[in-house]
């Protein structure tokens, strides 16, 4: 069962040794069909064969440390502990290339996406570049699997999955919150008695020196604002006589509805209107 499981170890080691001078050949066609149409003058386009050649060498790179961790799993006998500790070096070595692999396609696809050209040989490249890195997925898992078939736990790739796993979750996690601090504001409604007591505004009206004055209340009360989702906040009901906003928002970023009262402030466009100041401040007769 033991030589069945090594024969099947090797089986795509060898296979891809075969195929490599053809993937070669394929990839300088590729390359020479850019040189035709003239790019070569273009620094974008070298900068884009340049990470072709990367992604390949990452890829030849790992096709011999594949067939260095199956020769070492296929020495005959039981494999010393250091030989195990080596074999989990190449696999985490393997993984940190294919995961730079993956990278560098993100980022030419976003590259070529942006510059708005359509080259259809760059395309071809990418995609080529992108299922050679997905079979290459695909073999390293079964090469791990079948390993372990042999009790060679791979520790070390599995550390480096739970660590990027873990730092993927602390992205995603700060630019939400990230998001969420850029679409919170804060609005206050109010009498100027009542705003003045709260320590919001001075004496003149203003607020925190961007107001209709200069003066700025730097010690401002912000536990008495209602905080709002900037995304989400479309209407203010007012319901009173008069209503004035004294914090600085575009006029053209809002409507002000009623006739002998005001009955609400409607926000048109949230964007420009929350631009100069997330705090709106509405003194109310």
């Amino acid at each position: 069962m033991k030589k069945l499981i090594l024969i099947a170890l090797l089986i795509p080691v060898l296979f891809g040794c075969n195929n490599r001078k053809k993937e070669y050949d394929a990839l300088r066609v590729r390359y020479d069909s850019l040189l035709s149409i003239g790019f070569t003058k273009d620094t974008a386009i070298l900068s884009y064969l340049e990470s072709f050649n990367s992604i390949q060498a990452n890829l030849d790179s790992i096709k011999m440390a594949e067939m260095i961790i199956t020769q070492a799993a296929t020495a005959g006998g039981e494999v010393q502990p250091d030989a195990k500790e080596q074999i989990n070096r190449d696999i985490n070595m393997i993984y940190e290339m294919l995961q730079q692999n993956k990278k560098t396609i993100a980022d030419l696809r976003s590259k070529l996406k942006k510059s708005n050209a359509r080259v259809t040989a760059l395309e071809e490249m990418i995609d080529r570049m992108t299922r050679q890195i997905e079979e290459k997925d695909v073999e390293i898992a079964q090469l791990r699997d079948k390993l372990e078939q042999m009790n060679i736990q791979i520790e070390i790739l599995s550390s480096s999955v739970e660590s990027l796993t873990a730092e993927g979750k602390a992205k995603t996690q700060v630019i939400s919150e990230q998001t969420e601090e850029l679409n919170t504001a804060y609005y206050v409604i109010g009498t100027k008695k009542e705003l003045r007591d709260q320590n919001i505004i001075t004496m003149e009206g203003g607020f925190a020196g961007i107001g209709r004055n200069k003066k700025m209340k730097e010690d401002f009360n912000q536990d008495y604002f209602t905080r709002v989702d900037i995304t989400q906040l479309k209407s203010i009901p007012v319901l009173r006589k008069k209503a004035d906003i004294i914090t600085t928002h575009p006029a053209q970023s809002y409507k002000i509805y009623g006739e002998k009262t005001v009955d609400s402030i409607v926000i048109t466009n949230p964007k420009a209107f929350w631009s100069a100041s997330k705090y709106l401040v509405i003194i109310i007769d």
